[in-house]
């Protein structure tokens, strides 16, 4: 039986994540990401467009459940290339399936 079925949406924008520099603002980050995050966006040049990405799965999450839940406990992960999210809290509560689309000037 499907307990609770749930739909968030979210739109970041990359721009912002940009104006936020990750050497002068580790703090921001730490909040909202756990380290294994912060190491996927950073192999990437374009690390901004990935920490939004990561930003708005989170928040999409956030909006799709009726527990109150912090950032930096959603995880967000890939499987071959696809992205995936997991709870530190409330892991057995829900399941999620999730899709990011990059878009400049959405």
């Amino acid at each position: 039986m499907i307990g609770h079925i749930g739909i968030g949406i979210d739109i970041c924008d990359v721009e912002k994540f940009k104006e936020i520099p990750f050497k002068a603002k580790l703090g921001f980050y730490k909040e909202l990401f756990n380290d294994s995050e912060i190491k996927y966006c950073l192999k990437y040049k374009n690390y901004a467009e990935h920490f939004a990405a990561k930003f708005a799965i989170k928040e999409a999450v956030k909006k799709s459940i009726p527990d109150k839940i912090a950032m930096i406990d959603i995880e967000t992960y890939h499987v071959k290339s696809k992205p995936n999210v997991r709870l530190r809290k409330l892991r057995e509560k829900y399941t999620f399936r999730v899709s990011v689309s990059h878009e400049k000037d959405l």
